[in-house]
């Protein structure tokens, strides 16, 4: 079973997700435009404006990978970058989870974004422990790192 329809299954609420979208090129666009609306159509996240209350951020960002060399390709491929962070008004700020540069091509625009929902699957499952604690209301237990004294 899929980690999306797991999520649904146990009756969990719906995570907020906001996306920040930091694309100007049309391959960007295209890919922020389809990201966005596979979370609107996921059982698991509700797309909002703004990360607040607290949720998932993804923060996406792209540039023309032609742009100055060769303008018959522009448009075609664009280098993107994606920086997941968890957020919650208990926190002083976003907490940074993970990142990648990538590569994508106009005509992969929906694979690549379903390989970045499953991506943020991935980490809601991997904090499940604390997102549950920030839920709650409390900050998540940290261990402290051992002093050397």
């Amino acid at each position: 079973m899929p980690i999306g329809a797991a999520h649904a299954a146990a009756g969990a609420p719906r995570m907020n997700v906001s996306v920040d979208c930091r694309c100007a090129d049309a391959v960007g666009q295209k890919f922020c435009s389809a990201f966005k609306q596979k979370v609107r159509e996921s059982s698991n996240y509700r797309l909002v404006d703004n990360p607040v209350g607290m949720g998932m951020g993804v923060h996406l960002s792209s540039v023309d990978m032609w742009q100055g060399i060769n303008g018959q390709l522009l448009g075609r491929m664009s280098a993107m970058s994606v920086a997941f962070t968890i957020y919650a008004d208990t926190l002083p700020g976003e907490i940074y989870e993970d990142s990648s540069v990538f590569r994508v091509g106009i005509d992969a625009v929906n694979d690549m974004t379903t390989k970045i929902l499953a991506g943020l699957d991935q980490l809601v499952t991997i904090n499940a422990i604390s997102i549950a604690e920030l839920r709650a209301g409390s900050n998540p237990k940290v261990t402290p790192i051992p002093s050397a004294h």
